[in-house]
């Protein structure tokens, strides 16, 4: 290329440039088309709720202009288009609805999206930089916990605060709801909070009773939950809108105990000291010791604080007794297995049955929370249960006073010999063992016992010993037994552990009919005993096993029944009413015979 022509190329580009540069500045200084965008709220759910199901739309012109107005996807693709080739005035808003649904009126699928201004004479497109954002999905929500989780809501100079803290979206007055669940067929709702934006709420420990009056709270068992929404919306119940135990969390429940009692469920012997504890606040309080059915008071105290003992005189008889504590007008008891000397002097050196008492199903069927999730934990429900809990409204064992307590306090009015121990000392191998006694009688109805006693108690009964059983649907669960904990449940089994097959039945008022008797229980008696409406009917004996006494309501089908067993006997009484039987002095004259019969048998060396 020669000089002159490079000079006239270089000359043309500086001018091209130049122009450029001038039509460039031009086009700057034009004022847009588009002065602003507008999508108020920016998160919408258009899930027909009413929250946020739509948002505010639109653009401000700067002039008059025939403009198209669409909503377009994350991809530029249109999916909505609200003006179609329309006149619309300048210096003037121009707002519209859009309900997250496309052209064809279904809605979007959830992401981001955009708006799009097309100017028609111009062919310019001005798109938004806002973005409106589809979501129809709940917010994860979760309690973190409720903080105490046992409180005393109706007890002098108590003002319990409960902290209750969530994870999930930061609402500015989330809603808390509180839950009663121990009261009725499923939980339902008893008062009403609001939190605030540190994700927590307080319940101060009382229920609604009218539209603005409110009280404590009664005992009882109490979880919460919170309603909270997200920013497009979206509600979200945690950890339901009703709660269920299968979805509750450890440590988001509340326990309301006005007074409650503790104390030992091994047997205690004469000379030492039963630890107890009174809850679940500190406070000053009296208490006595008695023994079951007797009014007398053999120890009394005042104590402040919690943990208090009781010395065991050297002098109390084998038996149960009660502690009884009171605090103002609160009221609590505990039962104490305690081992001391027989009824009567001479019977210090002869054999004697063992009773066990039904310690297991006392914890199992207590309607207690152990784990703090506002749902009672029971061995009937499939959860694990602490052994050291105390009673439900510090009242006495669940069926205590149906099945224990009147066969206890009959053979102390018998003045019949025993030695004591528990169902969980029996399985840990504590105090009286099986070997040592030529009889051994379950004072209730053993619903769950360890899997290796089970078994123990069916190699003592082949080996020649004497089980008595005065409850029903006894020795069908396991259970496991760890440290202070009694876990995995088992269902419960067609046979129990001896290989007997039963059915309880509720009927009318009826009573036992002696139908057989090689035992000699029932000589000398009418041929009808006692009256019941509970009956435990034997389906099928053990392969190995030989009848020897049997009566009920059907021969082929015997409620109390007493069988051979390898070398041993197996007898149940056949009703978990005949303890009850007992108590009726004036009533019943047969069941008290016969029980003391079946004591003899029991007792035989």
């Amino acid at each position: 290329m020669t000089r002159p022509l490079v000079r006239l190329v270089f000359a043309v580009l500086v001018v091209a440039t130049i122009a450029a540069f001038f039509v460039t500045q031009q086009l700057k200084g034009e004022f847009p088309l588009v002065i602003r965008f507008a999508a108020k709220p920016a998160f919408i759910s258009p899930n027909g709720d009413g929250k946020r199901d739509t948002s505010g739309v639109g653009f401000d012109l700067s002039e008059s202009a025939e403009v198209t107005f669409s909503i377009v996807d994350s991809e530029g693709n249109e999916v909505r288009r609200i003006v179609d080739a329309e006149q619309r005035a300048g210096d003037t808003k121009h707002r519209f609805r859009w309900d997250g649904r496309s052209d064809e009126g279904v809605p979007v699928p959830d992401g981001r999206y955009t708006m799009r201004v097309i100017r028609r004479d111009e062919s310019r497109v001005i798109n938004s930089s806002k973005v409106i954002t589809v979501d129809t999905a709940p917010p994860r929500v979760e309690l973190v916990s409720a903080k105490p989780s046992v409180i005393a809501a109706g007890a002098p100079g108590q003002s319990p605060q409960v902290r209750v803290r969530y994870r999930g979206p930061v609402n500015s007055a989330p809603e808390f709801r509180v839950f009663r669940t121990d009261d009725a067929t499923e939980p339902h709702v008893v008062r009403r909070f609001r939190g605030n934006e540190r994700r927590s709420g307080v319940w101060e420990g009382d229920v609604a009773t009218g539209p603005e009056t409110t009280s404590p709270a009664p005992d009882g068992d109490y979880t919460f939950n919170v309603r909270v929404r997200d920013r497009a919306g979206n509600e979200a119940f945690a950890p339901a809108e009703i709660p269920t135990a299968a979805d509750a969390r450890p440590g988001t429940g509340v326990s309301v105990r006005s007074f409650t009692l503790g104390g030992p469920l091994a047997v205690v012997p004469v000379g030492a000291r039963a630890e107890l504890e009174v809850g679940p606040i500190d406070r000053s309080f009296d208490f006595a010791l008695s023994r079951l059915g007797d009014p007398s008071v053999l120890r009394r105290g005042e104590r402040v604080g919690g943990r208090f003992s009781v010395g065991i005189p050297k002098t109390l008889r084998t038996g149960i007794y009660v502690v009884r504590v009171r605090a103002g007008e609160q009221r609590a008891v505990w039962p104490l297995a305690i081992a001391g000397l027989p009824a009567r002097k001479r019977d210090v050196d002869r054999p004697r049955p063992l009773v066990v008492l039904p310690a297991l199903t006392w914890q199992g069927l207590n309607r207690v929370d152990d784990d703090a999730d506002g749902f009672v934990d029971t061995l009937a429900n499939g959860t694990a249960v602490r052994l050291d809990r105390p009673f439900r409204g510090g009242a006495l064992p669940p069926r205590f006073t149906a099945e224990v307590s009147p066969l206890l306090r009959w053979l102390d009015r018998a003045r019949l010999a025993y030695y004591l121990t528990t169902d969980i000392a029996l399985a840990r191998r504590n105090g009286p063992a099986l070997g040592n006694a030529p009889g051994v009688a379950f004072a209730g109805s053993e619903l769950w016992l360890p899997r290796q006693l089970l078994g123990r108690l069916r190699a003592y009964a082949g080996d020649g010993g004497r089980v008595a059983s005065f409850g029903a649907e006894s020795f069908r669960r396991s259970v496991r037994l760890r440290d202070d904990v009694a876990a995995d449940p088992s269902r419960r089994r067609r046979r129990d552990a001896f290989g007997e097959e039963t059915a309880l039945a509720r009927t009318s008022n009826a009573p036992l009919e002696l139908f057989q008797d090689e035992l000699g229980l029932f000589e000398g008696l009418s041929a009808f005993i006692g009256d019941f409406t509970l009956f435990e009917a034997s389906s099928a004996l053990p392969s190995s096993a030989r009848p020897l006494s049997t009566a009920g309501r059907e021969q082929s089908h015997p409620a109390f029944i007493a069988y051979e067993l390898g070398d041993g006997i197996v007898l149940r009484a056949g009703t978990p009413q005949w303890a009850s039987e007992l108590a009726q002095r004036a009533l019943s004259v047969e069941v008290p015979q016969v029980t003391k019969r079946i004591w003899t048998l029991l007792g035989r060396p």
